[in-house]
């Protein structure tokens, strides 16, 4: 992966005070984790086909800038990773399709060969690369593609050489080592995004729950999440970033080994509790009880989509008490804000 250095990511204020008062500092961004669960309580491959519509229509311009839009608001960077709920959910691999680093070096790599800059400047680069007409609308054609297939450094860079040689005359009178330096991040930001969503896409088309298995390991997956939320935390950014933690789940937690009495067990609890309360209680002693807590230094929301549906959900008048269940398992946790979603795509919008 392409790395720029400290004294770059000083002048874009990502590290120090800008060098250069015109120099706009790409604002912060929530951090995406996607959770769907394969244990067949959901379409896991239907909702990963609309999950995957929805990052790519992101993809159009996923590295923010530093220029303010006409409504007078900073374009934000995307980040998004994507995981599931499995048979041992702490096994289950994360793809990180885009995140706030990739944004990082893209504009460094901008800064480094145009070290003297303004703001008319910025404005034409951010409008040349990352424009309705820009070389990386051109480059990301490859996810129209039903099988993404990751073009090679070089065809990737002979492809933007040639948009940007056909765009903007002052991106066009570039010297060659300007162009390739910039063009070069390019190509290594679009090849590693062409990487993980086909990995992704080949993990999501199949099955993944084997017959009889139990797979619904969803506080392993929740508690895996809370080592992406200190990594944010531990940012050495002065804001630091929130996250967003969308569960694609019938919420119906089982894992290998866990007593049926057990206050893991949210179907239980939904189906027995003699109130909302005494369920909110014991969904705050399940969290205290799987060590479950994430930092108090960054907001923490939390989508909930499908909850207690599936092929064999609860009852309808006891969905209520699965709700208040994992109200409680939430507080616990240190998860500011939590509700159920209508769609995948939408819930962390």
């Amino acid at each position: 992966m392409a790395l720029v250095s400290a004294m770059t990511l000083g002048l874009l204020g990502f590290g120090g005070a800008p060098a250069d008062a015109n120099v706009i500092p790409i604002p912060e961004t929530e951090s995406n984790l996607f959770i769907l669960d394969v244990s067949g309580s959901v379409n896991t491959f239907e909702l990963w086909k609309s999950l995957r519509i929805s990052i790519i229509s992101k993809l159009e311009q996923p590295f923010g800038s530093p220029i303010l839009t006409r409504e007078g608001r900073k374009q934000l960077p995307v980040d998004i990773s994507v995981t599931s709920v499995s048979e041992n959910s702490a096994n289950s691999p994360i793809f990180a399709i885009v995140n706030k680093d990739d944004s990082k070096e893209i504009w460094g790599a901008i800064s480094l060969a145009y070290p003297i800059t303004n703001k008319a400047r910025w404005e034409k680069f951010d409008s040349g690369f990352f424009g309705d007409k820009g070389v990386w609308i051109d480059l990301i054609k490859i996810f129209d593609q039903s099988r993404i297939i990751p073009p090679s450094k070089q065809s990737c860079y002979n492809n933007a050489l040639s948009s940007l040689n056909s765009g903007d005359p002052f991106l066009v009178k570039a010297k060659a080592e300007q162009k390739k330096r910039i063009l070069g991040v390019m190509c290594d930001k679009l090849i590693e995004i062409a990487i993980s969503l086909r990995s992704a896409d080949d993990y999501f088309s199949k099955s993944l729950c084997k017959n009889k298995a139990i797979c619904s390991d969803i506080m392993g997956a929740v508690y895996r999440s809370t080592s992406l939320a200190e990594d944010l935390a531990n940012s050495k950014d002065k804001i630091k970033p929130g996250l967003c933690i969308a569960i694609a789940s019938d919420m119906l937690h089982y894992s290998q080994g866990m007593s049926k009495t057990s206050d893991l067990n949210s179907k239980r609890v939904a189906e027995t509790a003699a109130s909302l309360k005494d369920a909110k209680d014991l969904g705050f002693k399940a969290a205290e009880a799987a060590g479950i807590r994430f930092p108090s230094s960054i907001t923490t929301r939390v989508a909930m989509i499908g909850i207690g549906s599936g092929p064999n959900p609860i009852a309808l008048e006891r969905n209520s008490f699965l709700l208040a269940y994992w109200e409680g398992f939430w507080t616990a946790s240190g998860v500011k804000i939590s509700n159920q979603g209508k769609s995948l795509n939408q819930a962390c919008s």
